[in-house]
């Protein structure tokens, strides 16, 4: 208290005096700003845990320490040291509001008296809200100062006339002289002795343990700090001077604040030795290290904003960016939805409407969401801000308490999928209204250039104003995109094979249904040129529960006419394919019932006809589709995206479940191989790839060996009357006659099996999986040799990797077949 008082007459300067009324105002600010950061300041108010506030704030550490969205069970009984990171947070961001109403607040004493900060009933009334002020005018912006606090207050009818208080100097002075608070007298040696000091705090107390009292020069203030720091103490100096760089600019500001409105700026404007590291180290000494500045910085925001944010990210196709508009709105409607179900409220029906129109001379495309809208303080500072995801900000919690402490889960996470609109054009409006505000506070911010020039973020005229919460996306479409007749509007839209992709023209409802093939909210279109009203394209998550024919069909990408028109090529073989595969779809369930996937294991047979043309089975980003496949398989696996282009993903499904998924898969096709309807064969080793990628137990053949096709039991029991085994690749087995290979009839102690890459472990490896230890059917052969001859497997192991030889592996219409094969000896493996 009296150190900071020193500090207040040393920046304001001699010339400053305080009348009665402004010294115990300034005083009482002192007191009520640094009570306002106690326990027993928030115990006056009932205590921090219960404060509305309180869940969000728990639920968002719980989500960074956890990295997933907490379980009730845990926001109910979290661990302590979590909740007291999160109350300390909490005190940090409630700092401002509790000072401000610390002066007026009241309370019980232990005899039942009602007790005040301020016992005199007529200081109080007088002075009390003022004092709270500009105790919390200290986390305000200086526009919000001078919004709040311009303007002098006069004396009250007990005081002389001149007892004016200048609220705003007050208010600077405070402001000042605390931030420029930094000294040892702060943070004591001897405290930090006593004290358990976090990680986070040790470099705040070492720095401002080693600086000294500062003192004037030349109208500014200059720390010392003679002891110097090590290289241990690195991170610490280069605290030091980002925080009194901080200082610095907050004394010319409140000097250019002070000078602009008319009154006598302090005599301490700034701070000194600042200007760079060098000259800082030569009052905080560097004990053998040099203080080099190396920032990351971005010189053109603008260039790398359209670079990242667009097709340097996602590539050519345009479809991105609707997708990526789709998924924010989905998002948005997900969070209405989820904050409703936590309050307790009625329940809400999301909706996401997109549009085409057009109009004299452009094409126009919009998006339409109920969700939660934002505030204009969103739309113009988180919103803009490139690679910051804002759903789980404070500022969104603030304008929608409760939203991370509910169920809320957003898709995106990397706060660049908004710039992909401008992949459809450069002419952008966004009109918002938040959940939390009425229909004149609905905003606009409206880009006419892209990000080549500053978008305008202005109050909706009452024409334009959003009856409901929500946010509409509009965007002018870049000719390229689409082709218009007279009565309808089609665009340009590319299909990705596993081996190449084909474009052409397609409804805008044909490809949203495409492109969010599991949607989480209900999509509606209203094509150009229909005079229908809206009309569903998606029901929510109605993937679960479509039947398995039109479910199948849309992961195939088969447009909607054509499931109609029987005539309608190339679709033809598709629909067979969706036919003959949809009663065999089984839907996933996560382990605590949620669903997670639809789909079924498919033998090579049945894909051939399109293999190169359509995949028949994908891993979801949310909502949308990627890249992603789930070889040997048909439909969808829900997952979340991999890396910031949201093009691939890793399934959801925990390692166990999809464990369970795969031995039933197994199962089914093994009780098709016995019954006669499906025929063991090559297909038989990508498939059981597959399923041990999952954890799964493969009870079919997938081993081809000269002694046929074997289970993965069988190759155990047959290699335990061997001593030698060869294994060959499947180039050297088999004869190509015109398209078709032909299996040779195998030599004694022959397996077929490709060691290197295949098909099947695209991706997979990354998954997570029961067991990441010899995974796959490299790990299956690898455990049956050690099974069958009783060695450790990290012998057998280091078997696998010597150099290959040639051998003799099979005949062919009475000629020999010689290829190269691994060697597995059973004596070398035994001997120690």
């Amino acid at each position: 208290m009296d150190s900071l008082w020193e500090l207040a007459d040393l920046v304001a300067g001699p010339h400053t005096t305080l009348n009665p009324a402004e010294a115990f105002v300034f005083g009482g600010a002192v007191i009520v700003h640094d009570l306002a950061m106690s326990r027993a300041a928030h115990s006056l108010l009932g205590g921090v845990r219960s404060r509305a506030d309180w869940p969000d704030a728990l639920a968002s550490e719980l989500r960074f320490q956890l990295r997933r969205s907490p379980h009730p069970s845990e926001l109910a009984m979290p661990p302590e040291e979590i909740a007291a990171r999160a109350e300390k947070i909490l005190f940090r961001r409630a700092h401002a509001e509790l000072a401000e109403s610390l002066p007026l607040t009241s309370w019980k004493s232990l005899s039942g008296d009602t007790m005040y900060l301020i016992s005199d009933p007529e200081i109080r009334i007088a002075y009390g809200r003022l004092i709270g002020e500009i105790a919390a005018s200290h986390h305000w912006n200086y526009e919000k100062v001078t919004e709040r606090l311009s303007a002098p207050v006069g004396a009250p009818g007990f005081a002389p006339v001149s007892w004016k208080v200048d609220s705003l100097y007050l208010a600077c002075l405070l402001r000042t002289a605390d931030a420029s608070h930094l000294d040892a007298t702060r943070s004591p040696d001897i405290l930090a002795a006593v004290r358990e000091i976090s990680s986070d705090s040790r470099d705040h107390w070492i720095f401002q343990s080693r600086l000294q009292r500062p003192y004037l020069q030349n109208e500014k203030l200059c720390f010392t700090a003679p002891a110097g720091f090590s290289r241990e103490e690195m991170s610490a100096w280069w605290l030091a001077y980002d925080t009194l760089k901080m200082v610095d600019g907050e004394l010319k500001s409140a000097d250019t604040l002070l000078l602009a409105s008319g009154r006598t700026p302090f005599q301490v404007r700034g701070v000194a030795n600042v200007q760079s590291p060098s000259a800082f180290s030569s009052i905080a000494g560097c004990h053998d290290w040099e203080p080099i500045e190396a920032r990351v910085k971005v010189g053109d925001v603008a260039n790398l904003v359209r670079r990242l944010g667009g097709k340097e990210l996602y590539g050519q196709d345009w479809t991105i960016g609707l997708r990526e508009i789709l998924t924010n709105a989905c998002d948005a409607v997900k969070a209405r939805e989820a904050l409703a179900e936590y309050r307790g409220g009625r329940r809400v029906v999301g909706r996401v409407t997109i549009s085409v129109e057009v109009t004299e001379d452009q094409v126009w495309l919009s998006c339409h969401d109920n969700g939660i809208g934002m505030t204009s303080g969103v739309m113009g500072h988180q919103l803009l801000d490139f690679g910051c995801s804002s759903w789980l900000s404070p500022d969104t919690a603030k304008s929608t308490p409760g939203l991370i402490a509910s169920k809320f889960e957003p898709t995106g996470k990397f706060g660049i999928g908004f710039f992909s609109v401008f992949m459809l054009g450069e002419r952008v409006q966004v009109i918002s209204r938040s959940l939390s505000e009425g229909p004149s506070e609905t905003w606009i911010l409206e880009f006419s250039s892209g990000v080549n020039k500053r978008p305008t973020l202005r109050k909706a005229a009452q024409s334009e104003q959003l009856d409901e919460p929500g946010t509409s996306v509009r965007v002018a479409l870049d000719a390229s995109i689409y082709a218009q007749s007279e009565n309808s509007v089609v665009f340009r839209f590319k299909t990705h094979g596993s081996a190449f992709t084909t474009e052409g023209f397609a409804s805008i409802s044909d490809i949203i249904a495409y492109a969010m093939p599991a949607a989480e909210c209900d999509l509606w279109v209203e094509e150009a040129g229909v005079p229908a009203e809206a009309s569903p394209v998606i029901a929510k998550n109605d993937w679960v529960t479509v039947d398995g024919y039109r479910f199948l069909c849309r992961v195939l990408g088969i447009p909607e006419k054509a499931l109609t028109d029987k005539d309608a090529d190339p679709y033809s073989t598709l629909r067979d394919f969706a036919e003959q595969h949809k009663d065999d779809l089984s839907v996933i369930r996560d382990s605590s019932g949620l669903p997670a996937g639809r789909l079924c294991m498919v033998p090579e047979s049945t894909r051939s006809g399109f293999y190169s043309a359509r995949d028949s089975s994908f891993v979801t980003a949310g909502p949308a589709r990627t890249s992603t496949r789930v070889y040997a398989a048909a439909g969808i696996a829900i997952g979340r995206p991999s890396r910031a282009a949201r093009d691939s993903a890793i399934p959801i499904l925990e390692p166990a479940e999809m464990a369970k998924w795969a031995t039933r898969e197994a199962v089914r096709l093994a009780e098709r191989i016995a019954a006669g309807t499906l025929e063991a064969g090559d297909w038989c080793i990508d498939a059981a790839e597959q399923i041990l990628q999952f954890g799964g137990d493969v009870g079919f053949p997938f081993w081809r060996t000269s002694q046929g096709w074997l289970t993965q039991d069988q190759l155990v029991s047959w290699m335990k009357g061997r001593t030698v085994l060869f294994v060959t690749h499947p180039v050297f087995a088999d004869v190509r006659v015109g398209r078709t290979d032909i299996p040779a009839s195998l030599e004694e102690g022959i397996v077929v099996y490709e060691w290197s890459h295949r098909d099947a472990l695209w991706g997979v490896k990354d998954w997570p999986a029961v067991n990441n230890e010899y995974r796959g059917c490299t790990g299956a052969l690898l455990r049956a040799i050690a099974e069958a001859w009783d060695v450790v497997i990290s012998r057998v192991v280091e078997a696998s990797a010597k150099r290959e030889q040639e051998f003799v592996i099979g005949r062919h219409e009475g000629n020999e077949m010689r290829g190269e094969c691994t060697v597995f000896s059973r004596s070398d493996l035994e001997r120690t």
